[in-house]
């Protein structure tokens, strides 16, 4: 069995706890979840839900990962490990809102602990090691010219239409929220305004201003499938729905900044972090798509 949870599953298992999810044959259990929920107190009743769904999301991909880097046998240093908590507990000394209070007392108004905290830390580590170890000239000259308005400033001016599907439970919400942004899209191919629409159907705060987003560069500022779709568009041009994680999308490029020339020895150490960047969210994709999830729920 994996580290990864083994002194919580433990605990739960002992105490017949049920189980919220069974990934690749091992579970996370209901309580660990609960234990979790700290870190939205206050929330409203109606999002509990939500938050609890959520938390079990986020315990389902350390795990995936963790079964990753132990299935590869990859190796991490521990002294890495402490060397990041270290530094976590200097900070909060630095911090006058937290200056005198425990790392373990913090990290449980959060929901979590430094067990845990140590764990996460270590797929982080883990996942860079392994995928730096990969890099070399060619690959760092095949990234940088795919990718090179991340590094030479370039920016576009965007506004979208979102329509947000965060908090639908139903697939039938999903199949209304699809078709209507489907036909949003039919009617700016017949040469409806844009920005109207936006005004009249985004769920986004942009929406007041006719979907406006203003300027962002290749990286960074948004996720990844809208400025991947933002940036192959020309001036004036308008994408096909996209999918996020908050919803879908329909993008209009309104304006852009060119970047200046760079070469890749300026930015290398830029070009390394995000090819691995990349790779890590690759690898967690495929990793996810590949394992049997079973999801009990946490009602």
């Amino acid at each position: 069995p994996n580290p990864v949870f083994s002194a919580e599953q433990t605990q739960a298992q002992a105490q017949g706890d049920e189980v919220a999810a069974v990934v690749n044959g091992e579970n996370i259990y209901k309580s660990e979840v609960e234990k979790r929920l700290n870190r939205y107190k206050g929330i409203d009743p109606s999002m509990l839900q939500d938050a609890k769904d959520e938390i079990l999301d986020e315990m389902i991909v350390q795990l995936v990962i963790a079964q990753f880097i132990g299935k590869e046998g990859i190796q991490v240093d521990e002294q890495l490990v402490e060397t990041a908590v270290n530094d976590l507990q200097e900070n909060i000394k630095k911090n006058p809102k937290t200056a005198g209070q425990p790392l373990e007392d913090i990290l449980a108004g959060f929901g979590t602990s430094v067990e845990q905290l140590r764990r996460e830390i270590r797929n982080s580590v883990g996942l860079r090691n392994y995928f730096g170890q990969q890099v070399n000239d060619t690959v760092l000259t095949e990234y940088f010219n795919a990718n090179k308005a991340a590094f030479t400033g370039e920016e576009v001016k965007a506004s979208h239409i979102l329509i947000d599907t965060r908090n639908l439970k139903a697939k039938k919400d999903y199949a209304i929220a699809f078709d209507k942004i489907h036909k949003l899209k039919e009617q700016l191919n017949g040469g409806a305004n844009f920005e109207e629409l936006a005004k009249a159907n985004s769920n986004c705060p942009s929406a007041k201003n006719g979907g406006d987003l203003g300027y962002f560069p290749r990286k960074g500022a948004m996720i990844e499938p809208f400025a991947e779709a933002a940036f192959a568009l020309k001036i004036g041009e308008i994408s096909e729905p996209v999918q996020t994680q908050f919803g879908f999308h329909i993008i209009k490029v309104t304006d852009r900044k060119e970047g200046k020339p760079v070469a890749l020895e300026a930015v290398k150490e830029e070009v390394k972090e995000g090819y691995i960047e990349d790779q890590i969210q690759d690898l967690i994709e495929k990793q996810m798509t590949a394992a049997k999830i079973e999801i009990k729920g946490v009602n």
